[in-house]
């Protein structure tokens, strides 16, 4: 299975216990999915981790950039996608639509209701919750 764990994925990931966790946690064991990630999310998910003030009651800056490095390490970045027409609420998510679509992703996954309530869905875009259903479902 092929996703893109959107950013707030792996933030929500490194600062709280939850289903973002654990699926973080699984990919970084060696789970049964491959993350789809380009030089924008992964900049995405550097800036809000170490640029962002108030998350250090959260997260200490050495431990989020000792996370950053292990994603940045473990994943496999392809090319930044190409830009598409406006694809969402939020023209923003609109690169993670085109990353999932170019490497024909499975899923997108994430918290964000823009993408969310997206009309194409084309991948789908599910909530961590739904995604670690599916997950063990695959593995039960």
């Amino acid at each position: 299975m092929r996703v893109v764990l959107d950013a707030n994925v792996f933030v929500s990931g490194a600062i709280r216990k939850g289903a973002s966790f654990r699926i973080v946690q699984h990919w970084l064991a060696g789970g049964e999915f491959e993350v789809i990630m380009c030089p924008e999310l992964l900049g995405e998910i550097t800036d809000v981790l170490t640029e962002r003030p108030r998350l250090r009651k959260w997260i200490d800056l050495r431990v989020a950039s000792d996370y950053i490095d292990t994603i940045s390490t473990l994943v496999d970045l392809v090319a930044d996608p190409a830009p598409i027409d406006p694809a969402t609420r939020d023209v923003d998510d609109d690169y993670l639509v085109a990353l999932a679509c170019e490497h024909s992703a499975d899923f997108i996954v994430t918290g964000d209701k823009d993408l969310l309530e997206w009309e194409d869905q084309k991948p789908p875009a599910i909530t961590p919750a739904a995604f670690e259903e599916l997950l063990d479902r695959s593995d039960g």
